[in-house]
């Protein structure tokens, strides 16, 4: 199961590159709060999300920081992220994707980001996919294409939302029974055991004194 990295301000528990986008909106003490304030933080949570490395990242933001494609691509980030809450958010009811989604998603991926290459290797040759990101908008490229595999490939009845009324994440559940509950065991999970056990240690008490 993934989990949130200590170190990060930043949920990567999804499974999908596309959910942990979504999840970048989370709620703390009863509020939303926008994990993605800046183009800077979108390049960030893309370092941290594997897009590319901190090299790339450090290239990209001096180029790209303060410019008006910049703030646009960030913008359309935020607008894309709309779209794929609610994809995820009819999956969990059950609903159909609607279309403007998957045109959305379309409009994304006909941005292309790099090329195919054949290497050679010991023992023959293989194909390898070299990723350039020459424009701001490209950082949404990778979340499109996972969005895209998550709609042609995955068991829709595997997304689930995180069981805490309080909690906003979303995750797609690879456990073995597909029993997962919750967005991580280190947070929601363990709030739900302590709340659990306060609610026994209650009852019992209360059955003493009866």
């Amino acid at each position: 199961m993934a989990e949130e990295r200590s170190n990060s301000k930043f949920y990567f528990v999804g499974s999908y590159l596309c959910l942990d986008f979504v999840n970048t909106e989370v709620v703390a003490d009863g509020e939303p709060v926008d994990l993605l304030r800046s183009f800077t933080d979108l390049v960030k949570w893309s370092v941290e999300a594997g897009v590319f490395d901190a090299a790339q990242a450090k290239e990209l933001t001096k180029e790209w920081d303060g410019e008006r494609e910049a703030e646009r691509a960030f913008e359309q980030g935020k607008e894309f992220r709309v779209a794929l809450r609610e994809m995820v958010n009819r999956v969990v009811e059950g609903k159909s994707v609607q279309q403007s989604t998957v045109a959305r998603i379309n409009e994304v991926l006909q941005h292309k980001i790099g090329v195919a290459q054949v290497v050679r290797v010991r023992n023959g040759y293989e194909k390898h996919f070299h990723a350039s990101f020459s424009e701001p908008v490209h950082l949404l490229v990778p979340i499109a294409e996972s969005a895209a595999d998550f709609l042609c490939e995955a068991d829709r009845s595997l997304l689930k939302k995180c069981e805490n009324p309080a909690c906003v994440l979303f995750f797609y559940d690879t456990t073995k029974n597909h029993a997962r509950r919750w967005c991580s065991m280190s947070a929601c999970g363990n709030r739900a055991k302590v709340a659990a056990h306060y609610r026994r240690a209650r009852s019992s008490n209360s059955m003493v004194r009866a």
